[in-house]
């Protein structure tokens, strides 16, 4: 077995000992926050807990595979697996853990500083600005976002910085207008609607973490400051 097989074969298995961990995190931030025994969409059986280990798994791989074992590879597969967390609660539930919010700032904040010269947080600030205001104004009058969403919006702005955190909104919106689509033709909803917010923001801010790795390698252009220390 040579030495890049079995880098493969740790990755793999600790991604899927991750995955089952999250499937239990899960778990745990809804039973905080709803007061009745309610089945769990995304677990309670075996074929489930394979699922989380594997899209963990393949996650983490494919990132792996993309850029390398570097360090803004390794702040992308962990902000990857809060966002799975992340997306699986507020589904379930529509509320977004403020713990998934304080994980992700502490995560951005940690690859910020070993990867960023001090003088590039500012950029990160105005895109947490920019990612409350822009939700915040919804959530004042009742449309659409909830308090969860205003500030998972501006952990992500701080993470992508200003620029980033407009693209990941923007792929956010197409996501979210080719589901309000799907779910009209069915007939499973309507404009009207109540959508939980979380995966879609969720979706944009792995997409921009996906294209700016990518982009590090041909230089065409740059989404966010963050992962490209």
């Amino acid at each position: 077995m040579n030495q890049m097989t079995f880098f493969n074969i740790v990755v793999l298995a600790v991604g899927a000992i991750i995955g089952v961990c999250m499937e239990k995190s899960t778990i745990y931030l809804i039973q905080r926050r709803v007061n009745t025994l309610m089945p769990y969409r995304f677990s309670g059986s075996i074929r489930k807990t394979m699922l989380w280990a594997a899209v963990n798994t393949i996650g983490w791989f494919l990132l792996i595979l993309i850029n390398g074992l570097q360090s803004n590879t390794l702040e992308c597969m962990l902000l990857f697996s809060v966002c799975i967390i992340l997306s699986a609660v507020d589904i379930s539930i529509k509320k977004i853990p403020n713990e998934l919010i304080l994980i992700t700032l502490i995560i951005g904040a940690a690859f910020l500083v070993t990867g960023q010269p001090i003088g590039n947080i500012e950029v990160n600030l105005f895109g947490l600005a920019l990612g409350f205001i822009i939700f915040f104004l919804p959530a004042m009058i009742g449309k659409g976002a909830g308090w969860g969403d205003v500030k998972y919006a501006a952990a992500v702005g701080f993470c992508l910085g200003l620029y980033g955190v407009l693209t990941a909104i923007l792929i956010m919106t197409f996501f979210l207008i080719i589901y309000t689509v799907y779910i009209i033709i069915t007939g499973q909803g309507n404009l009207k609607s109540k959508i939980a917010l979380g995966p879609f923001m969720a979706s944009g801010f792995v997409a921009v973490l996906v294209i700016n790795m990518i982009n590090s390698h041909y230089l065409l252009f740059d989404l966010g400051l963050l992962i490209n220390g």
